[in-house]
C-alpha cells in the first residue's frame, strides 16, 4: 500500500532537500534517467541535502515496505536508478568534490560524475582512473567496475576507492575501508550498488597531466583489418598503452591514451596500423581532461540494449562475426565496443575486490542503441545474437554488470563473479540489507538466514 499522503508530507518536513511526488515539478526530470527504454514510476523521489536526509529517507521507506533505487548519475543502462513502486534516492545534490594535493586523495559525494570530478584533480596535475564518458555517474560506475583509459597504468575505478561513506538499509551510517566494515568495501568494489547506499567515494590519485592520446576514426570497410591490427599493437604495446575501439556500420573508432612519450606511441601506432589511413587522425600530446571529453555526451531519452562478455582472447572469429554483426540492418545507431584489460586491472589491490574478472583479456559488448520504438524486438535480438555467438570465448559465462540490460538473468550475474565471490557477496547482502531493500540493481540475493 503507498505512503498516506499524510505520511509524505512530514517527511517533507524531516528533511532539508526535496520530496517530490507525480504532482511535484521536479518528479519527471528526478524520473528522466539515460534509458529511454526505462519508464518506472517510483511513489515518490527524494532529493537529499545532507546525509541526514538519506538515513530519514530509508528509515521512512523500511516503516512504509518500500523498495529504495537510487540514482547517481542516472546512467545506468539497465535503468536501476529509478525504480518503479519504490523510493527513488537521486543524490544530485550530494555531488561535492574535495581534492587533497598532498595525500594525493579525492572525496566526492555519491551523486558526483566525472564531470565535476575530472577537473577538480586536474587543478593539482592529478588523476583518478575514470570511465569514458564524463557525464556519468561516479557511483554506479565505481561500484561495478570503472574501465577507462588509465586501466593499463592505475587500474579499474574500484581499485582506486581508499574508502566510501555509507548509509546501511537499517539507517547506520558507516565508513568502509581496509580498516573498518573490511567485508562491505571488499563487496562494494565490484558487486554493485546491493549493499548500502554511498554518499561519498575517497579515492586515491596519480600524477597525471598530458597524455599521448586521442582518436583515430577509419571506415567500417577496414574493421576486420584493424581490429586484428589494433590486437597486434596492444600486443607489443606496455602496459599503460590502451586502445578502445567502437565499431559501427559507418565507421571505426579507435580510443587511444598512453602515458609514455609521442614519439613512443606514434612509432607504435605507425608500425601496427600505419597500412591503414584513419579518415580522422586526433592523437597527439594533450591534456588528460581533453581526452575525457572526447567522447562526448551520452544523450539522454535513447534506447539502450547493451549485452557482451569477458573474453580469454580476441581471435579471427570473433573479429569475423563483429563484422557480419554490423552488417545487419537492424544495426541502426549500434555499435560493438572492444575494450581490453591489461596492466594494473591484473593486480588487486590490497583487501581483493569482488571484481570477478582479472583474468579476462577483452570486454566485447553489443551496445543496441536505436530511437523509435518499432525497432525494439529487432535491435534487442541483434545484441542477443551477437553475445550468444561470443559465448563459447567467454571467461566465466558471465557479463560486465555495469553495462548489462535489466534483463539479466541471475545465472549470468552470478557467472559474472563466480561461485565462491558470489556465495560471499551473499553473506555481505545477509548481514547489511538481508530484507533486501536495495534491489533495483543487479540484484544479488542475500544468503536465506
Amino acid at each position: 500500500m503507498a505512503p498516506s499522503p499524510k505520511s509524505i508530507a512530514e517527511l517533507g518536513k524531516a528533511i532539508r532537500g526535496v520530496v517530490a511526488t507525480p504532482p511535484h515539478p521536479r518528479y519527471s526530470n528526478a524520473c528522466a534517467v539515460f534509458n529511454a527504454l526505462s519508464q518506472s514510476r517510483p511513489v515518490l523521489v527524494v532529493q537529499p541535502a545532507e546525509v541526514g536526509d538519506v538515513k530519514t529517507a530509508l528509515e521512512f521507506a523500511r516503516a512504509e515496505h518500500l523498495p529504495v533505487s537510487v540514482r547517481g548519475g542516472g546512467h545506468s543502462v539497465a535503468g536501476h536508478a529509478v525504480g518503479d513502486g519504490a523510493l527513488a534516492l537521486d543524490l544530485r545534490r550530494l555531488s561535492g568534490t574535495w581534492v587533497d594535493p598532498k595525500r594525493r586523495r579525492a572525496r566526492a559525494g555519491g551523486g558526483a560524475t566525472w564531470r565535476t570530478v575530472d577537473p577538480a584533480c586536474q587543478l593539482h596535475g592529478l588523476a583518478l582512473p575514470g570511465g569514458t564518458f564524463d557525464a556519468t555517474g561516479i557511483g554506479g560506475l565505481t561500484l561495478g567496475g570503472g574501465i577507462g583509459y588509465l586501466l593499463g597504468a592505475y587500474g579499474l575505478t574500484l581499485d582506486n576507492l581508499a574508502a566510501a561513506e555509507v548509509v546501511t538499509p537499517s539507517g547506520e551510517l558507516v565508513v568502509a575501508s581496509d580498516e573498518d566494515h573490511r567485508e562491505l568495501f571488499w563487496a562494494l568494489r565490484g558487486g554493485g550498488g546491493n549493499f548500502g547506499v554511498v554518499t561519498a567515494f575517497e579515492y586515491r590519485l596519480h600524477p597525471v597531466t598530458l597524455v599521448f592520446g586521442g582518436t583515430l576514426d577509419y571506415v567500417t570497410s577496414d574493421v576486420q583489418e584493424l581490429l586484428r591490427r589494433v590486437r597486434a599493437l596492444l600486443d607489443a604495446a606496455p602496459d599503460d598503452f590502451v586502445c578502445i575501439a567502437d565499431v559501427d556500420a559507418a565507421r571505426a573508432r579507435v580510443y587511444v591514451c598512453s602515458l609514455g612519450s609521442v614519439s613512443a606511441g606514434r612509432e607504435l601506432i605507425s608500425r601496427h596500423l600505419g597500412r591503414l589511413v584513419p579518415v580522422v587522425d586526433a592523437v597527439g600530446e594533450i591534456p588528460y581532461l581533453t581526452l575525457q571529453r572526447m567522447t562526448g555526451e551520452l544523450r539522454f531519452g535513447l534506447r539502450h540494449y547493451w549485452k557482451g562478455h569477458f573474453l580469454r582472447e580476441l581471435p579471427d572469429e570473433i573479429i569475423e562475426l563483429a563484422a557480419e554483426h554490423l552488417r545487419r540492418p537492424e544495426v541502426a545507431q549500434s555499435s560493438i565496443l572492444f575494450e581490453p584489460l591489461r596492466g594494473a586491472v591484473r593486480h588487486e589491490p590490497t583487501g581483493g575486490t569482488a571484481f570477478g574478472q582479472r583474468h579476462a583479456a577483452w570486454n566485447v559488448s553489443a551496445l543496441g542503441i536505436w530511437s523509435d520504438l518499432a525497432d525494439d524486438a529487432a535491435v534487442t535480438s541483434w545484441a542477443r545474437s551477437f553475445a550468444a555467438a561470443l559465448e563459447p570465448y567467454s571467461t566465466t559465462g558471465g557479463s560486465y554488470l555495469n553495462y548489462s540490460a535489466s534483463d539479466e538473468p541471475l545465472s549470468r550475474i552470478a557467472a559474472a563473479f563466480g561461485d565462491a565471490t558470489f556465495a560471499r557477496l551473499r553473506d555481505v547482502k545477509a548481514r547489511y540489507d538481508p530484507q533486501n531493500l536495495l534491489r533495483f540493481n543487479h540484484n544479488i540475493p542475500p544468503t536465506a538466514s
